[in-house]
């Protein structure tokens, strides 16, 4: 007989206004199922870099759902960690392969922002934003000729 459990995400409740805590990989903190630690870091050997657009060796987009776990754990803190480095990321990814940088970590980062009251820092975001799409699109205009 196989027994089901459902993965802590998507707006399940275990309590009435309460979001159960979501399982991370105790390695490298993305959001996993079930298990210590994900595939990726039970394979991955020790001597590991990142490549460009990676933090921990993974995509930064993959780290999506766990910053949204993050979030909606209340742990603004490890959030903000996280998408610094998600940010940067993005921006050595749109830097040299003249791809335009993932929005979503700019704007996450932003709101965490506003939400501790820093507009002062959700500005220079947006900012850096811009200015990263348009690094990454000069770039990419000055390679076609």
């Amino acid at each position: 007989m196989a027994i089901h459990r459902s993965l802590p995400l998507g707006n399940e409740r275990t309590q009435y206004g309460r979001a159960p805590a979501s399982r991370r990989c105790r390695q490298c903190g993305i959001v996993i199922g079930f298990g210590e630690r994900c595939d990726f870091c039970l394979e991955r050997a020790s001597d590991h870099e990142d490549a460009v657009g990676e933090h921990r060796g993974r995509h930064h987009t993959e780290w999506i759902p766990t910053v949204e776990a993050l979030i909606g754990e209340g742990d603004l803190d490890a959030a903000e960690f996280l998408l610094w480095r998600l940010v940067e990321a993005t921006e050595q990814e749109a830097l040299t392969q003249h791809v335009p940088p993932l929005e979503q970590h700019f704007r996450r980062l932003g709101w965490i922002a506003r939400q501790r009251g820093d507009e002062m820092l959700a500005t220079q975001l947006r900012k850096r934003s811009a200015a990263s799409k348009a690094s990454a699109t000069r770039t990419s205009g000055a390679d076609a000729r």
